[in-house]
């Protein structure tokens, strides 16, 4: 255990893959949970999982990119448990892997609502909250693409924009008793990328190929390091970036998308 037991965390895009991951982590070691998504039925399943475990759950009917409604959801909280101890910033989206020249132009907007702007709004809501309390752990999911270049135009630099948040805020809310970190994963075998891969729109021995360790990583994985930095055996962690990435970020990116 790592000190986690009655800790009251909310997890963003809590209803499927890291987002699920990190929830049932997180109340394997005796937290309880609050998902915030807007897929209802994807919470529900992340909830059930939860129960079965012996721990309390609440699921909040949230979009992370609209302030009204993260209030909404951060009351709804507050009034089943009294307060946040630890914010999990996972909901994201994406976009085709293609040049800027080609890539929709609504993506823009779409990709930085929910990755960057969901991260902003849901720090500085709960952030208030925990610096009102003066304790409390913000863990923000970033990705490797942030650290090295990919042929993700959008994508890419609003999770770069993530890590220079995160450690803004680390220092912004150092002596006020809150921790704010991330973590960087690389190539997930969640249930999109081998979605990816069934319809023959990534290839997975091309990605593999320029991963050192030659593996996917799970989302279990993701799950134990946001662990990692919840504890409170971490107090001294504020505002690092940890990828996970099983070596990627030192091989060279761009070649993983196949563009030789």
């Amino acid at each position: 255990m790592v000190g986690l037991k009655e800790k009251v965390a909310v997890v963003t895009g809590g209803g499927m893959g890291i987002g699920q991951a990190i929830a049932v982590a997180l109340a394997q070691e005796g937290a309880n949970i609050v998902i915030f998504d807007i897929d209802m039925e994807a919470a529900k399943e992340t909830a059930c999982k939860i129960e079965d475990m012996g721990q309390e759950v609440l699921v909040c009917e949230a979009d992370v990119s609209k302030a009204p409604s993260v209030d909404k959801a951060t009351d709804q909280t507050l009034e089943r448990f009294g307060h946040i101890d630890i914010l999990i910033n996972n909901a994201g989206i994406t976009h085709p892997a293609v040049s800027i020249l080609d890539l929709d132009l609504e993506f823009l907007d779409k990709v930085t609502d929910v990755d960057l702007k969901g991260v902003y709004i849901c720090s500085r809501r709960i952030g208030k909250e925990m610096v009102g309390r003066q304790s409390g752990v913000i863990v923000n999911i970033s990705s490797v693409t942030a650290l090295t270049p990919v042929p993700l135009v959008v994508y890419a630099p609003v999770k770069s924009a993530v890590i220079m948040l995160t450690r803004i805020l680390a220092r912004d809310w150092a002596q006020k008793g809150v921790r704010v970190n991330a973590i960087a994963p690389g190539y997930i075998l969640t249930p999109l990328l081998q979605g990816m891969f069934d319809k023959g729109l990534r290839n997975p021995d091309t990605i593999l190929s320029h991963v050192p360790m030659k593996k996917f990583i799970m989302p279990s994985d993701i799950a134990d390091a946001a662990v990692f930095l919840c504890s409170e055996k971490e107090r001294f962690i504020t505002g690092v970036t940890l990828p996970v990435d099983a070596g990627f970020s030192c091989e060279g990116g761009w070649k993983a998308y196949g563009d030789e």
